[in-house]
């Protein structure tokens, strides 16, 4: 059976639906769902087969649509701003706060509850569970859906995503806290259910991770090429940053894709890049090696003992890098100098276009490696065309 396991973590949550995107589109199917936190809230709109309304409402996410905070305000805060204005602004939330005893969730109560439905999920064939901690008993609650009483799925959802800056409302009379305090990404919820194939979205996000109980279970990570941003910060442009390095950095997995920063598909086996190595001039190798400063010796010679391995140390590649690596790597770099936008899945020859369609500006190459690594890479293009 395959299982999905989502980490805790906030506003990071929008990796883990890119990511989830990606799976879905690859034909994954899941038997069985579990999270904590805000993995416990994305898991339940996986389990009761909503991620497409729940993809949806994390696209037009932000601030506003969770608290009663005013958006420029809690902008300036988030940045750090001090004016006098933004501390009038907080001195008055933080008395809100202590006085309610807690940052009002009315909101994100609404908002879930717009999204999740008890019904489907009890009805629905996957397996899913959640982590919350009973601060009422002082001990943590692993929860399958089985185990929650009906009409209260909401509640304990909530429950598991509950931080300690919001006003916690009680269930039964008994008050919870966010589960990551004990088990931030419960892999054992599956395992313990039979799971032999799990597959963990991770935030990296604050909280415990607990040991995998069976080592022989195949796990899956994917985890965030970059980070993610503050826990609480919802802001709409973040999100939707998260969520296409969700997609890409699964679909890197999934698909084996190239690149340290850019996402590419390539189909040409390494003699195809060797052979675009070979087609590079002797008179250009003689004068990028002139640039490199290195003694003259066979052009061939000094390309391979030379300036490849120069390259690869210029672009900050690890040492068991391949040809390949090196050649991607120097198009990352022109890429990257060109500003071409980085979250998106890439066939090789559609990245060569998009970088040979995007002149460099003196003011880009105006230092010594700069220029090396964009010549020695419009060589390879000559040869490649």
């Amino acid at each position: 059976m395959l299982g999905l396991a989502l980490e805790g973590g906030g506003a990071k949550g929008a990796f883990q639906m890119g990511a989830i995107k990606a799976l879905l589109e690859e034909g994954y199917e899941f038997d069985g769902v579990v999270g904590t936190s805000i993995g416990a809230i994305n898991g339940a709109a996986i389990a009761q087969g909503d991620f497409e309304l729940g993809y949806a409402w994390w696209k037009k996410m932000d601030t506003s649509m969770l608290f009663e905070l005013d958006q420029l305000q809690i902008k300036n805060l988030l940045n750090t701003i001090t004016d006098k204005e933004s501390l009038k602004y907080i001195y008055s939330k933080a008395k809100d706060i202590i006085g309610n005893k807690g940052l009002d969730t009315t909101k994100i109560r609404e908002f879930l509850g717009s999204v999740i439905n008890e019904e489907k999920m009890r009805n629905s064939k996957i397996d899913y569970g959640l982590v919350t901690v009973s601060v009422s008993d002082l001990k943590p609650l692993e929860l399958y859906k089985e185990d929650i009483p009906k009409g209260k799925m909401l509640d304990y959802i909530i429950a598991s995503a509950n931080f300690p800056v919001f006003r916690i409302e009680p269930i039964d009379g008994k008050y919870y806290l966010d589960g990551g305090i004990y088990d931030n990404l419960p892999i054992n919820l599956l395992i313990r259910k039979g799971y032999d194939e799990i597959i963990a979205i991770r935030t990296l996000g604050n909280g415990i991770i607990r040991k995998v109980e069976n080592k022989n279970v195949k796990i899956i990570s994917i985890l965030p090429s970059k980070k993610l941003g503050p826990t609480l910060n919802f802001n709409n442009e973040l999100i939707n940053t998260n969520l296409k390095m969700g997609y890409c950095d699964a679909m890197r997995i999934l698909k084996k894709l190239k690149g340290n920063e850019y996402y590419i598909d390539i189909l040409e086996d390494d003699k195809y890049i060797f052979e675009s190595l070979l087609s590079i001039p002797d008179k250009a190798l003689c004068e990028i090696g002139n640039m490199m400063k290195f003694s003259q010796i066979e052009p061939k010679r000094m390309l391979f003992e030379k300036i490849l391995p120069s390259l690869a140390r210029k672009l900050e590649l690890d040492f068991s890098s391949t040809y390949q690596d090196i050649v991607v790597g120097v198009f990352e770099y022109m890429a990257e100098q060109r500003e071409i936008e980085k979250y998106k899945v890439r066939k090789f020859k559609n990245f060569l276009s998009e970088i040979q369609n995007i002149k460099t500006t003196d003011k880009k190459s105006k230092f010594s490696n700069e220029r090396i690594i964009e010549r020695f890479g419009e060589e390879i293009l000559k040869g490649i065309n």
